[in-house]
């Protein structure tokens, strides 16, 4: 009896973590939310490389790491808005959903950073971070759960 019991117990705790019942809790959307719109950033100094981008104060982003798991709920600010599913964001277009939203990191006052994260995906879900395309070449501060995606871009090759 104390085997089955244990059993259903640890079936409980695996189907709590891949529903993402124990996972993280992001920010809500604030009702004044900014609709990002995904652009193209074409690098033809490094590699010749076409990235999405977002435009955020001014700034214009682009893909740079992923997170290695390592980040709390604390870790974020806040979210300040969602990308609008179209032809430049998603193959699924569906320009009601709000899913794919930005958020603010909390160790980076200045911004140049953004979190990109589908809170409709539960399951084996990773954040993309964003990085204003001003830093390149300069020593900023890299949250330490940010992993870098080896972009020439940046010089992690």
């Amino acid at each position: 009896m104390k085997k089955t019991m244990t059993f259903i117990c640890f079936i409980i705790i695996c189907l709590f973590v891949m529903t993402g019942c124990m996972g993280k809790t992001l920010p809500d959307m604030p009702s004044d939310a900014i609709e990002f719109n995904m652009g193209t950033f074409h690098d033809t100094e490094h590699d010749d490389a076409l990235f999405g981008s977002i435009e955020y104060n001014g700034r214009t982003y682009i893909a740079y790491g992923t997170s290695n798991n390592k980040y709390k709920k604390s870790d974020i600010e806040s979210c300040i808005g969602y990308i609008i599913q179209n032809a430049n964001s998603s193959t699924v277009i569906d320009p009601t959903n709000t899913n794919r939203r930005i958020y603010t990191l909390s160790e980076d006052p200045e911004h140049n950073y953004l979190m990109d994260f589908d809170d409709s995906i539960k399951l084996m879900n990773q954040p993309t971070f964003y990085r204003a395309i001003d830093t390149e070449g300069k020593k900023i501060d890299t949250p330490t759960y940010i992993d870098s995606l080896g972009y020439e871009f940046w010089g992690d090759y």
